[in-house]
């Protein structure tokens, strides 16, 4: 069966880019013919382009004053774009819903998932391309830990969110939140399950990991929401414990810090994760790797998406490295793993139940 997954694959975000890989090379594990469909409107690569046209620039002198003034922004684009096409299996190159429309793909299934592809702000209202509108009849239709990014459906998108979801073979998301409202306008069962990236163990990411270059210990600090609290945990970490810190952008009000890894790809992403002392975060996936690599680690929620997280720690019985305050951190004890084998045993009963829904869906 040839079968074609549908994300956000073109953001250049560590998330993004290693949940579309890692569905991509579980797919292939069961031995289907699986690729990424290139589809990467406007709406999501305007974000992350530095190239972007800006009003009376000429793309060639916006190129020069890029390289210029921020040099290093066009390094990590180009750095993304190059892993994508060294580690994505890319079926063709579509910038527009008609484009993808008029592709004739002829799968044998599709599947939309995982990340916010349901997030209205995110795709611009109500986007067709995420509810597979352009999968011919008779194909396999799935969603894969979709996620609205909210725990409500807007009003003026339900009744063409439902027409669209009452084709699908099978549905699951990512939050459990959002799993009654969404069985409801389907008209359909819906699954919980896990992220992409959890389905994977460790050892499988070796394929794609590049090893840490910085020889001496450090707190990797990935933050991707601006948190005072984070920013005098780690400092306050630094100090007692006499290690720099790496994060990803430079300043922000840390001491001590080592050269960020702002141009880094995915892979290097994940060995900067594998080589840390500490992990302190408020990012999914920066918690999700952490886990698998065995970091001791803190999660300081993100105010938007932070349910996500504090709904997976709970399931692997990790919720006890949520900081909710900084005012109720009192030692190191927060970070450590200390149940590594209950956890582990959780993450396998949940990774069995996630893949039973994806051979379940796709008559495997």
């Amino acid at each position: 069966m040839r079968v074609g997954v549908i994300t956000f694959h073109s953001a250049n975000n560590y998330g993004a880019v290693l949940q579309t890989w890692a569905l991509q090379r579980v797919l292939k594990d069961l031995n289907l013919d699986t690729g990424v469909i290139n589809y990467h409107p406007d709406i999501i690569d305007g974000l992350y382009d530095p190239m972007k046209l800006k009003r009376g620039l000429s793309r060639h002198l916006l190129r020069t004053k890029l390289y210029i003034r921020n040099r290093k922004s066009l390094v990590r684009y180009k750095k993304f774009q190059n892993f994508r096409k060294t580690n994505l299996n890319l079926i063709g190159d579509y910038r527009t819903y008609k484009e993808l429309k008029n592709a004739n793909l002829k799968l044998g299934a599709y599947i939309v998932g995982s990340d916010q592809v349901w997030n209205p702000s995110h795709i611009g209202g109500f986007n067709p391309a995420y509810y597979l509108d352009f999968a011919e009849a008779g194909s396999r239709k799935i969603s894969y830990a979709a996620s609205l990014g909210n725990d409500y459906i807007a009003p003026r998108h339900r009744d063409a969110i439902g027409k669209a979801l009452g084709s699908f073979t099978s549905i699951s998301v990512r939050e459990r939140s959002v799993q009654p409202a969404i069985s409801e306008l389907a008209g359909k069962p819906v699954e919980v399950v896990l992220d992409p990236t959890l389905l994977l163990n460790r050892e499988d990411y070796d394929e794609i990991k590049v090893k840490s270059n910085i020889k001496q210990p450090y707190i990797l600090v990935y933050s991707i929401e601006k948190n005072p609290q984070l920013i005098s945990l780690a400092n306050k970490m630094s100090v007692a414990l006499g290690l720099p810190i790496i994060q990803r952008r430079p300043g922000q009000g840390l001491i001590n810090q080592l050269e960020p890894f702002y141009t880094a790809d995915a892979g290097e992403f994940l060995g900067f994760v594998e080589a840390a002392e500490y992990v302190i975060t408020n990012s999914f996936h920066g918690t999700v790797f952490s886990v698998l690599y065995g970091k001791p680690f803190v999660s300081m929620l993100h105010s938007d998406t932070g349910k996500r997280t504090e709904d997976l720690l709970k399931d692997l019985g990790l919720s006890s490295h949520i900081l909710y305050d900084i005012k109720d951190y009192n030692n190191f004890g927060i970070f450590n793993i200390d149940n590594i084998d209950e956890v582990n045993k959780n993450i396998m009963r949940l990774r069995t139940s996630s893949m039973d829904f994806i051979k379940a869906s796709l008559g495997i």
